[in-house]
């Protein structure tokens, strides 16, 4: 039997989780000389509520090696375990993937881990933990498993709207002038993910151009052929079910999920934002 391994930023569904035995490495925050767990120690509501009362956010850190080889050690300890393939937030953006190699390497002998780049993060690592550990339950090898990886890793397409800034000027994602300027002008940075990179799509000039463009964005990557596909958001749900609306009739979904995003990731886009992910299975 394999077992997958993800972390705290892959925005699954607890049921999801527990229905695939997905198991989960916590991204690591730290407010002033307070340390957390997300999804542990630290849950969304109490995350927003610490931002606002201090005015300052939390620093973020990958899970450390020794988290992770108290994971593998769980799993590996389980009867009939004969691998663990364990799927991360982009290295383009985090440790997290280098700890969990690093972690790897360290483990003594048993059955074999394998880490994976997922160049990806929120749903998009979410959907692959979940085809990985679908694969895994149908009796698949490693081998396919991480050959299907890839490929879905290639088809992935993330688009985000950004509504406040001030949660990218305070992570250090943008300048506090700049973040300034473009809220004085009401901008919307559209972000998207390439190879694993988060790079600046467009700007847009309001809200209401925003969330359009961004569905547009991915119905030109998926088009009419069946699809999986995400709304995440954070703080914004209202916005996110409008978009999943839109989605429903502009694509072929097998599924549209609809996910709060995970704190290591709002606390760098902010309150507001909202994204699609999606690919072609």
């Amino acid at each position: 039997m394999i077992r997958i391994v993800t972390d705290s930023t892959c925005d699954l569904p607890e049921e999801a989780l527990a229905t695939h035995r997905i198991a989960v490495v916590p991204v690591n925050l730290q407010f002033g000389q307070e340390s957390f767990e997300e999804g542990i120690t630290l849950q969304r509501e109490e995350f927003y509520q610490k931002v606002d009362a201090l005015n300052a956010i939390p620093q973020t850190s990958q899970p450390s090696p020794g988290q992770f080889a108290a994971v593998y050690d769980a799993v590996r300890r389980e009867p009939g375990v004969d691998a663990i393939i364990s799927v991360h937030l982009t290295s383009r953006l985090s440790g997290t993937y280098d700890s969990a190699v690093l972690a790897a390497a360290q483990m003594p002998a048993g059955p074999p881990i394998v880490p994976f780049d997922s160049h990806s993060g929120s749903m998009g690592l979410g959907f692959m933990a979940l085809e990985a550990a679908k694969m895994a339950e149908a009796g698949a090898a490693v081998a396919a498993i991480i050959s299907r990886l890839e490929e879905v890793r290639r088809r992935m397409a993330i688009y985000f709207s950004l509504q406040d800034l001030r949660y990218a000027r305070m992570s250090g994602r943008v300048g506090a002038v700049q973040a300034l300027l473009v809220s004085l002008l009401d901008i919307k940075p559209m972000l998207t993910v390439v190879e694993g990179e988060l790079k600046l799509a467009r700007r847009v000039r309001s809200r209401r151009q925003a969330i359009p463009i961004i569905v547009d964005a991915l119905t030109a990557v998926v088009g009419d052929r069946p699809s999986r596909v995400a709304v995440v958001h954070a703080q914004a749900p209202d916005v996110a079910l409008e978009i999943k609306e839109v989605l429903a009739r502009q694509t072929n979904p097998i599924e549209i999920l609809v996910r709060d995003l995970s704190i290591g990731i709002a606390v760098h886009f902010g309150p507001g934002a909202v994204g699609v992910v999606g690919y072609n299975p």
